[in-house]
């Protein structure tokens, strides 16, 4: 390649698309560390850097030690502010220690070196608030990353202009509501700040637009003055545009997903004792159950358009949004339908099992609630032919039933199982169930042969986490559910009249969608919250419809 080549816009582009593209494949030189044993510097943290331990607390914590350690001289009162904070860490006590900091930094004899010191801290702490609920913490993170943006937009960073813009907007998300810092779980931030890459996306191409726009006036502003209609400087838009087309963005990193992907579930029932031709007609039997299915590739659900997925969830539940993003990222690149084991936390009526029923239904698997709370042995994981009431796991048995590879399995109120281990229990019998690499070998005891379960879906719900054990809760994704706002009423009564239409086999014409009289009377007795309080509403009003109907 000549000299002239090398230098060329066109070459120096590809130069940088690649740059870019290696750094968002592989961005921890501006995040830091995915699991960091110290804390990340505040630059790291605005390009979604990882907290330690994945808490935001822990992370507060050690970074209040080390600068108590790290600087000698602090007022007595400024320490002790720290120590409190250390000792208890809320948003509170971190609100009081960010006013501290800022204070004693403006302070007229303060060194520079610490009062720079002082702001840093104040400034890192705030995502450790933002983490924990704060919504005026997160305004401040947002607005400390769209600080970073403009200054990578100026150096000419693409990457570290997508990662800051990524996570401005997971702050302003944030911003919006005020979360109780009690019912703080922690988590890894990559999974959050993934589920905006569609979002930065979609706004680098509307700006795209924009910027056509913004020519467009500029070539008229220059004919009506007598000008040729160019720019004076920095390069056609159409190189920024075709530039921008080759970069291989986050969200389009998928892999090409086979046509028809398969799983061999049962192997070959050959070891299994011959049955009687009675016996095969009935199904009755280990080699009856597995002669059907035995040695076949069955099929494997194809993966949904996670942004799809998400958009038709929040059609019907708005206030889920940051829920179902983070849940669709596991569908991204996915060759066939499958969930991270996931349990969904919240009070009663949430909707948490609605919303297992309904991401089956997406997903395109066959479901199967299994109500933990009415299990007192660990059958979920098969019984021993020897006995009578022997019979397969119940994951086996819904594949065979289906003849899929893969399925969908509710574990209602998993927190409500038995402590009683003389007939085995059910949470400590579905762990191997669980692990990606185990479930791939689960030996079931009625057929007496181990079956790759590596497909099937395990999403369980539970209405607090004190009755879950520790084992089970390091094997899921704990996810809170969301309560609907009073402003998603409408959103809310239409899925209820759709369901309570299906459920009694009738059409919209018979049932139609609520008036808006309708909606007003049922505002003045439901603000929000759970969603069982609001169906009994809207059954009740149905019914005083059909009453007041006219009769013929």
């Amino acid at each position: 390649m000549s000299d002239d080549e090398k230098n060329s816009p066109q070459h120096v582009h590809a130069l940088a698309v690649t740059a870019t593209r290696a750094t968002l494949l592989n961005p921890v030189f501006l995040t830091g560390p995915l699991q960091p044993e110290t804390p990340v510097d505040l630059g790291q943290l605005t390009h979604g850097g990882e907290k330690v331990n994945y808490s935001a607390i822990d992370d507060a914590r050690v970074r209040m030690a080390r600068f108590l350690s790290s600087i000698p001289g602090l007022p007595p009162r400024l320490v002790d502010t720290l120590t409190r904070a250390q000792a208890r860490t809320t948003i509170a006590n971190l609100g009081r220690v960010d006013s501290a900091l800022r204070g004693h930094a403006n302070g007229r004899n303060t060194p520079e070196a610490v009062s720079s010191a002082c702001l840093v801290l104040a400034d890192e702490l705030l995502f450790a608030q933002a983490a924990l609920g704060s919504a005026k913490a997160a305004a401040c993170c947002a607005a400390i990353a769209l600080h970073w943006c403009h200054a990578a937009l100026r150096s000419g960073s693409p990457a570290k202009v997508w990662l800051t813009l990524r996570a401005a907007f997971l702050y302003a998300g944030d911003a919006t509501e005020e979360i109780d810092e009690a019912g703080y779980v922690p988590e890894p931030i990559p999974s959050r700040l993934s589920a905006h890459d569609q979002l930065a996306h979609l706004l680098v191409k509307q700006l795209l637009v924009a910027s056509d726009a913004l020519r467009a006036i500029e070539d008229e502003d220059a004919i009506l003055r007598g000008g040729a209609g160019v720019w004076d400087e920095g390069p056609p838009l159409s190189e920024i545009s075709d530039g921008l087309a080759d970069i291989v963005w986050p969200d389009e990193r998928k892999a090409a997903a086979p046509k028809a992907a398969t799983l061999r579930v049962f192997p070959s029932a050959k070891h299994l004792p011959k049955t009687t031709q009675t016996a095969t007609d009935r199904g009755d039997g280990p080699r009856a159950f597995m002669e059907t299915v035995a040695e076949r590739d069955l099929p494997l659900a194809p993966a949904p358009d996670p942004h799809a997925l998400v958009e038709a969830g929040v059609a019907r539940a708005p206030w889920m949004r940051e829920l179902l993003e983070t849940i669709a990222q596991d569908l991204v690149g996915a060759p066939y339908a499958w969930l991270r084991p996931t349990l969904l936390v919240g009070g009663p009526g949430s909707g948490k099992t609605s919303l297992a029923r309904w991401l089956a239904e997406q997903l395109g698997l066959p479901f199967r609630l299994y109500s933990v709370n009415a299990t007192f042995d660990g059958s979920f994981v098969g019984t021993n032919r020897q006995w009578g009431s022997a019979r397969p796991s119940v994951v086996a048995q819904i594949l065979q039933q289906m003849a899929t590879g893969s399925a969908f399995i509710c574990c209602d109120e998993i927190e409500k199982g038995t402590n009683d281990r003389r007939n085995g229990r059910f949470d400590e019998a579905i762990l191997p169930f669980l692990e990606r690499e185990s479930s791939k070998r689960i030996f079931d005891p009625y057929v007496e042969c181990p079956l790759d379960l590596s497909a099937v879906t395990y999403v369980a719900t539970a209405n607090d986490l004190d009755g879950v054990s520790g084992p089970l809760r390091d094997r899921f994704r704990i996810m809170r559910m969301p309560l609907p706002r009073r402003q998603d009423l409408p959103v809310v009564a239409a899925t209820l009249v759709s369901e309570i239409r299906d459920e009694r086999g009738l059409s919209q014409g018979w049932m139609p969608d609520l008036e808006p009289d309708e909606l007003d009377l049922l505002s003045r007795h439901w603000k929000g919250g759970s969603i069982r309080p609001l169906r009994r509403l809207v059954e009740t009003l149905l019914t005083g419809r059909d009453r007041s109907a006219p009769r013929h």
